[in-house]
């Protein structure tokens, strides 16, 4: 038995070093391809991820090296003293300003604390949230982090829905469950627990129907379905009346449109004050296309718009 395990453990170590030798020689063949950047971000990044796979789907180093490359060079970097030492010491002769504008991906524990600033939270005090959420958590944020970079990750983390508040209120598994299901289920069921309305529809009518709406809308904690081919919505005005109205605390009004045309979706401005599209600036008379999932921005409000793409 003793003999059994002491061959399979000579079996195992030669294979090691095997193994290490071909990410030696690798290594040595691809020296002149990688920059004291590169492995900067390469060593930076597996310790930030722990996750080799990540960083070279993620990370934007000088060249595209391959899984196998970032794998040989991070093997050498931990068993080969002689290779470890040579790259630590190109590394060390790095300037800051070498290094302080690298990007490091963000890691699980950084997303989670980004999720949990609501996606209602007004632009002009989302810096403020943001600066709390670093300050408050800077040892699990990788060092570099600036408010720029939160605040860009965070809109792309609100336009893909994923936001806690927008997980739990609204998500695309919702979507999905709805095009899945479209046959067997009625609509009411289909968006319960939600809160919902029909435009261009009496509810009673159509609430137990399998007819399903071209799109819907997620504002404040309630879905509205869309089912013509124009909805109109803007802030609270007298003598105006919209499919979808939002409270409004100032003198600025604003109003809009959602229209489908050929199957597409498209939504313009036809007030006289900007909105936000997946945060870039829709001027007065000005039309966008939407696609099938978008987040505007109407003041303090959010509204989230998804296409239902339906079978054919």
């Amino acid at each position: 038995m003793a003999t059994s395990m002491n061959n399979q453990n000579q079996e195992e170590t030669g294979s090691i070093i095997k193994d290490l030798e071909t990410a030696v020689r690798n290594t040595a063949i691809q020296m002149g391809c990688w920059t004291a950047t590169d492995d900067y971000l390469l060593i930076t990044s597996v310790l930030h991820l722990c996750d080799l796979e990540r960083v070279h789907k993620e990370v934007k180093f000088s060249m595209p090296f391959s899984l196998e490359n970032i794998q040989d060079r991070w093997q050498c970097l931990l068993y080969d003293v002689s290779i470890s030492k040579m790259i630590v010491t190109k590394i060390q002769q790095l300037s800051m300003s070498q290094i302080e504008n690298l990007h490091i991906p963000f890691n699980e524990d950084e997303e989670q604390l980004l999720a949990a600033i609501p996606s209602y939270t007004i632009p002009t005090l989302l810096d403020n949230e943001l600066d709390t959420c670093l300050s408050k958590n800077s040892k699990k944020f990788w060092s570099n982090r600036t408010i720029e970079e939160l605040r860009e990750y965070w809109l792309q983390m609100r336009q893909q829905g994923r936001l806690n508040d927008q997980q739990d209120a609204y998500n695309s598994q919702q979507t999905e469950m709805i095009q899945e299901h479209a046959i067997s289920r009625k609509l009411s069921q289909l968006l319960a627990p939600f809160e919902f309305e029909l435009l261009s529809r009496n509810k009673e009518q159509f609430a137990d129907k399998t007819d399903l709406p071209y799109g819907l809308l997620h504002v404040n904690n309630r879905l509205y379905c869309m089912y013509s081919d124009q909805l109109n919505f803007g802030t609270s005005f007298p003598d105006r009346q919209y499919d979808i109205s939002f409270d409004n605390s100032t003198t600025i009004h604003i109003q809009g449109m959602i229209i489908r045309k050929s199957g597409l979706f498209y939504i313009i401005n036809n007030g006289d004050n900007p909105f936000r599209v997946n945060t870039a600036l829709l001027s007065s008379n000005e039309a966008s296309p939407l696609g099938t999932r978008a987040v505007i921005d109407i003041l303090e409000h959010t509204m989230v718009f998804q296409a239902i793409e339906l079978p054919p």
